[in-house]
Parts: C-alpha cells; structure tokens; sequence
C-alpha cells in the first residue's frame, strides 16, 4: 500500500532517485544488446507513452468542465494548444531546451580525456528524458498534491513509471538520461513549494482541462518517439497555462 503522506518533497525525491536507478541499470543492461535491438526500444516506449496520453483525453467529459464553460472545453484545449505552440514557437522553447542540453555537454566533456566525452546522442537522451518526465499533468497535479498535503501517491506512481522508462531509454540514448532527474527535482519540487504557499490553486474544471491538454501534449510526445511525426513538444508547453486561464475566462463571460 502506497503511504498517504511521507514529508514535503518526499514524491520528488522518490520520483527522482527511480530515475537514476532506472538509467543506471538500463545503461548496464543497454551494453549487452545488439544495436537493433535497443534502436527498437525507443519506438515501442513512444506508443506506450502515446495511450498513456490518451488515457487523459476523457477528462474533457467530467462534469466540473460542462458546469463551469458548457460545452466549450474542446475548443478551450485547442485553443490553448494553438496559442501556447505559437508562443513556444516565438519563445524558441525547443531550441533553448537543446541549448541546455548542449551546455550540459560542453560543461560535463570540458577537461575531460577523450573516450569519455558526451555525443550528440547523448544529449538527445538527455532532452528526451527532460520532457518525458516533466510534460504530463501527473508531474503536476501529483507535485501541488503533496504540496497542499494531499498525500504522495501520483507522484510515487509516476516514479515508478518513469524508473521503467528511464530503463527504457537509457538502452538506447545511455546515462545521460539520469541528467533528466535533476530537472524533475528543480521542476517538481518548485511546484510542490507553489502548491503549499497557494493552498488550493485550481477548481475541478481548470484541473480536468489541464488534465486533457497535457494528455495530448504527450499524445505528440509518444509520436515524436515512435518516430511517426517530428513534433516540437517543447513548444507546446505553454498550453499547459493557457487550458486553465482559458476555462476562467470562458466562465467570466458566460
């Protein structure tokens, strides 16, 4: 049985270590296998990650979301995601997300011997496991839970979900993948903090809305991995602000 509530932080810090574990043993496990057998990982974990999205899409049909905007929750999310692509497009998010990636390369190989350098795989691992692990509404609706007190069970599920997935990936892309469990550390617990200073942050609908707009976000991630379509996923993350804001304002003037 999952505990109720271990200490603030705790489904973070859970949730990261699975990570590193995860990536270590599929690195080491990774090494034994033949190439194809560890390029075909990576497709198979994007259409796991895409039903994993669309298990998400039925939140549209709560009935907080009809009371609150009528039947203008489809059109709220692909607004949403229209506007908030547009923006991370202007904003540049997947360019600066590789540009961190990259100086994390550059920082990590600066001094070191060569042979132990980090390549340009290792840095589409590592900004693959980045979004992976922080895009989805489980992240965020799991990390204001345990900030407002609610208990650490989302949290400690998807911890064991993305040790499975940092396994996964770190076959194909190696251990760079673990450089994704310090930014669900920095992402997460910067939420978890949000959600105990601001108590109770979103009503039902503004939640079940954020809940559908994140499943489609990863819907798009799981295609970009199985390698059907070549999606900027970064870019999409602004919809994540703008689903609930769109649900406020609809109920304003309705």
């Amino acid at each position: 049985m999952i505990p109720a509530q271990l200490f603030l932080g705790a489904g973070t810090i859970i949730n990261a270590l699975c990570i590193v574990v995860g990536a270590a043993v599929g690195t080491l496990f990774g090494e034994h296998l033949p190439s194809r057998v560890r390029d075909a990982v990576t497709p198979v974990l994007g259409l796991v990650v895409v039903t994993i999205g669309g298990l998400s899409i039925p939140s549209l049909l709560d009935a907080s979301v009809p009371r609150a905007v009528g039947q203008a929750g489809v059109v709220i999310v692909l607004l949403a995601l229209v506007i908030g692509t547009m923006l991370g497009a202007w904003w540049r998010l997947e360019q600066r997300i590789e540009q961190l990636g990259e100086w994390a390369r550059s920082t990590f190989n600066r001094g070191r011997p060569a042979g132990t350098t980090l390549t340009s795989r290792s840095v589409e691992g590592f900004v693959t496991a980045t979004l992976v692990f922080c895009i989805g509404p489980m992240g965020i609706l799991g990390s204001l839970q345990d900030g407002l007190g609610q208990g650490n069970d989302q949290l400690i599920v998807k911890a064991i979900l993305d040790g499975f997935t940092a396994l996964a990936l770190s076959a194909s892309f190696g251990f760079a993948v673990a450089g994704g469990a310090a930014v669900v550390l920095v992402y997460q617990g910067l939420l978890t903090v949000l959600g105990w200073w601001l108590g109770g942050l979103l009503p039902p609908a503004e939640l079940n809305v954020l809940d559908a707009t994140g499943g489609i976000i990863l819907m798009a991630l799981g295609l970009r991995l199985a390698g059907i379509a070549r999606l900027a996923v970064a870019e999409m993350v602004p919809a994540l602000v703008l689903a609930p804001v769109g649900v406020v304002i609809v109920g304003l003037v309705t």
